[in-house]
């Protein structure tokens, strides 16, 4: 562990919801830990007008054209473009960061640990451009890894599987640079309470199959499709997030087997209450659907990241990708209908879970 007066930055990025709910995690358990930690989101740091366009601007594209992201994404990941990014991107990535580049400069943190891949490249910048002397840990945040995850000056790459492992070294990160931890996971996870409880909390039926419907903050997706199939065979339990229409619109229809929730922070309640959750597959849900035991069930996938990270559970048989609402509907009754088949999911996923990421991610920071 840490010797409590090492300087540690936490550094995220508001680009989506799991970079910072990842830093929160990683910042709680180390303040817990009694050490000299701070946190901070890198986006205050960019001009105005970039700060704008790299967050806005991302949930934008994944919400209504998601299609050029996908492009985007796996264009911007071929050798040429990676080249390209080296010579030219993060160039102008550092000329947007230098605030960014001041800060840490000031602080002189002992270890960086960074969930998102600006981050890391600011702060490596500052390690090898500006003499900066830290210890820099990469969270990667997904199955897949992108090419924009790859830093030089970057002392440990942590990641989600020993598949993760592969493609880091497959980019040519050196063995001894990483570590298969997992995806920092919020100690709430770890004790939930028992079912029958929390579904006596929540008003549910407690002998009705459960199904938790989730797109994360931004409530985005074909849901109301997916209630309308679903409604009268299961109990649904459908977080809408930021999405206030969505929320008005299901609860207005006062569906005896649909319990409706705006943006919440007791997640793991209703996951603990769920056989089985449809989502989709960002690094985080993915993570904490593992811990709970919980199948998966990705629709509304953005391309890139979380297509490769639904194949990969999905290999891994702890989930189904579904190309469509009613096949949706017939992936969720099969389960209903097939209780061994559901058991041996929630297996497979408890399997793959890694319980103990946040603290082996703290520890590495000494």
């Amino acid at each position: 562990m840490s010797a409590p007066d090492k300087k540690i930055l936490i550094l995220y990025a508001t680009a989506g919801a799991g970079h910072k709910m990842a830093a929160e995690a990683l910042f709680r358990a180390a303040k817990k830990d009694g050490l000299n930690v701070e946190i901070a989101d890198i986006v205050p740091f960019m001009p105005s007008f970039f700060g704008r366009l790299y967050s806005d601007g991302y949930i934008f594209l994944i919400k209504y054209l998601p299609g050029l992201w996908g492009f985007l994404y796996f264009l911007s990941d071929e050798p040429f473009f990676r080249w390209l990014n080296v010579h030219f991107s993060r160039f102008a990535n550092r000329l947007t960061c230098e605030r960014l580049t001041t800060f840490l400069l000031d602080k002189k943190p002992d270890t960086i640990i960074s969930t998102h891949f600006l981050a890391s490249e600011i702060a490596a910048y500052a390690k090898i451009g500006r003499g900066l002397k830290t210890k820099l840990i990469t969270v990667v945040t997904d199955f897949g890894v992108h090419n924009f995850w790859i830093s030089p000056g970057t002392d440990i790459y942590c990641c989600t599987a020993e598949s993760t492992k592969d493609i880091l070294m497959e980019k040519g990160v050196p063995k001894q640079e990483i570590v298969v931890t997992g995806v920092p996971l919020d100690e709430k996870f770890l004790s939930t309470g028992e079912r029958d409880a929390i579904a006596g909390e929540l008003g549910l039926k407690k002998d009705m199959f459960t199904v938790l419907v989730m797109t994360g903050g931004i409530g985005a997706g074909p849901i109301e499709e997916i209630v309308e199939l679903l409604k009268d065979d299961v109990q649904l339990l459908v977080i809408c997030g930021n999405n206030a229409g969505l929320y008005n619109k299901l609860t207005s229809k006062r569906y005896p087997n649909v319990k409706v929730f705006g943006f919440i922070d007791y997640v793991q309640k209703l996951m603990k209450a769920s056989e089985v959750i449809v989502t989709k597959a960002g690094g985080l849900s993915v993570t904490e659907s593992l811990c709970m035991g919980l199948p998966m069930v990705f629709f509304f996938l953005i391309p890139g990241q979380e297509t490769i990270n639904a194949r990969s559970i999905e290999a891994q048989q702890a989930g189904f990708i579904a190309e469509s609402p009613p096949n949706i509907k017939e992936v969720i009754l099969g389960l209903k209908n097939n209780p061994a088949k559901l058991s041996a999911l929630k297996n497979n996923a408890l399997a793959l879970a890694k319980h103990d990421s946040t603290s082996r991610i703290i520890a590495l920071a000494d």
